[in-house]
């Protein structure tokens, strides 16, 4: 493999995870670590990635949000599985919370689709209310707010006020980024705000990310991984920092492998 494709493949794999490792670019490489350090040093010259200990994250930096067009149409089959795995974690007549989002956009379906009934389920997502809209023996509550053009959700005054009033059995709650040291971050301060506020109005919180969303971390604190019940991720999540959540206390779930 020639050094410019080394640098896209580099490149390409952070489109759609949040770091790569010196280790795992070894071993795709055939090369040294000594020598990948060297191409990774080089990349942050141009400004193309940023370095960090053991490996390299995006250079987009902590405000980079991408839109629901963008995010879409990417890892499919993990956000499918993710969705499964929570839709197995409700039951019939439970009062539900919905964050925005593109995993939740699945989870919706399946509740939509599904046999669990008796359901009432709230969101701030304008995306995931039309998918229930259709669906008449459910229940559906939107939280209004400021609508954020770019992820589709409603936030603001207006939305804290509802939800203040608000408790529900279970909640699902997206985000942008988790590491063990500081924690499960958005770029939005309003909506980090709003989510934490939905994790302490939820009997049951569960945080749903897929495996790009681990080793690196975003402009907005929601909570600390200490501070979180339940996670659900895929197959593909790094070990070690399911490990790491495990040992504190963190109630981890792994989704099986989807095949679309």
């Amino acid at each position: 493999m020639l050094a410019e494709d080394r640098r896209s493949y580099i490149l390409n794999l952070l489109e759609t995870r949040s770091s790569v490792t010196v280790a795992e670019l070894s071993a795709a490489f055939g090369l040294s670590e000594v020598s990948v350090r060297k191409l990774l040093s080089s990349m942050e010259q141009e400004g193309l990635i940023k370095r960090t200990w053991g490996g390299a994250v995006s250079a987009y930096g902590s405000l980079r949000e991408f839109s629901h067009k963008e995010k879409e149409p990417v890892r499919m089959a993990e956000k499918l599985s993710i969705a499964r795995a929570a839709y197995a974690c409700i039951a019939d007549g439970d009062a539900v919370f919905l964050d925005c989002g593109t995993t939740t956009v699945h989870l919706a379906r399946l509740i939509r689709s599904g046999k669990k009934r008796n359901l009432m389920v709230a969101t701030t997502g304008l995306n995931v209310a039309m998918e229930l809209a259709d669906a008449d023996d459910i229940s559906v509550i939107v939280i209004g707010g400021e609508l954020r053009h770019n992820t589709l959700s409603c936030t603001g005054t207006f939305a804290e006020n509802m939800l203040k009033t608000m408790f529900f059995d279970k909640g699902f709650i997206g985000g942008n980024h988790l590491t063990l040291e500081h924690g499960f971050t958005t770029p939005n301060v309003q909506e980090a705000k709003l989510k934490r506020m939905i994790m302490d109005n939820c009997k049951e919180h569960y945080i749903v990310l897929d495996y790009s969303k681990f080793g690196d971390d975003s402009l907005s604190l929601i909570a600390s991984a200490s501070e979180l019940d339940n996670l659900i991720t895929d197959w593909r999540a790094p070990a070690e920092t399911v490990a790491g959540l495990q040992e504190l206390g963190v109630h981890v779930i792994q989704s099986e492998e989807e095949k679309l």
